[in-house]
């Protein structure tokens, strides 16, 4: 099993999703793509945290952990969580002390929808950020336009797609982390498949 880049950053994020982290069963393949499909329909009508209320803000928070633990404990997917690819979310600190941190973390489940649900049509690992950032940042847009939410992180990366360089820049990304991974865990676990991975199997 590939040795995870970010182990700290992964324990930390399951640490904050608690009651997620203790649910026994593994989420299956076609119960994450029914999550994404949920979180795609719904997520963008409930943009903000504080205005999402009743049944489809449940059915997004469902969805968003669904995802989250696929993500965290299925063998079938490689996500990079590291600050390269997800840097409006130091999942590391958390979230809690960031502004707009419930959209922060509604952006990091549309990034991770978006890079799991490639990985599965396509049927390979693939640590690479672009189609995550691609989703993230189809949310952001939304977000940026009905709630009038700015997150400069986010920025850095919506002005890499706006001027045709986001997936070069993901290539990128990747490279560092790998690189990363290198510095620690040696040259052992340093192929480009183990950037950032799940400790569990689904």
């Amino acid at each position: 099993m590939p040795r995870p880049l970010h182990f700290a950053a992964l324990l930390a994020l399951a640490a904050a999703f608690a009651p997620l982290a203790r649910a026994s069963e593994p989420v299956s393949r076609d119960q994450v793509m029914d999550a994404i499909r949920v979180f795609e329909s719904k997520a963008q009508g409930h943009l903000s945290a504080q205005d999402a209320a009743g049944d489809e803000a449940s059915a997004v928070a469902r969805a968003c952990n669904t995802i989250l633990k696929f993500s965290l404990e299925s063998d079938l997917v490689v996500v990079d969580l590291g600050n390269d690819s997800v840097p409006w979310c130091d999942v590391k600190k958390g979230l809690g002390d960031l502004p707009n941190s419930g959209e922060r973390g509604l952006l990091l489940a549309a990034y991770l929808a978006g890079s799991v649900k490639a990985q599965l049509e396509s049927g390979k690992q693939d640590p690479n950020p672009y189609k995550g950032w691609v989703n993230m940042l189809h949310v952001y847009r939304t977000m940026k336009v009905r709630e009038g939410v700015t997150i400069p992180e986010v920025e850095g990366l919506l002005a890499f797609e706006m001027n045709g360089t986001l997936e070069a820049h993901a290539a990128e990304a990747v490279r560092r982390s790998t690189e990363s991974l290198r510095r620690l865990y040696g040259t052992q676990g340093g192929d480009a498949k183990a950037v950032s991975s799940s400790p569990g199997k689904s």
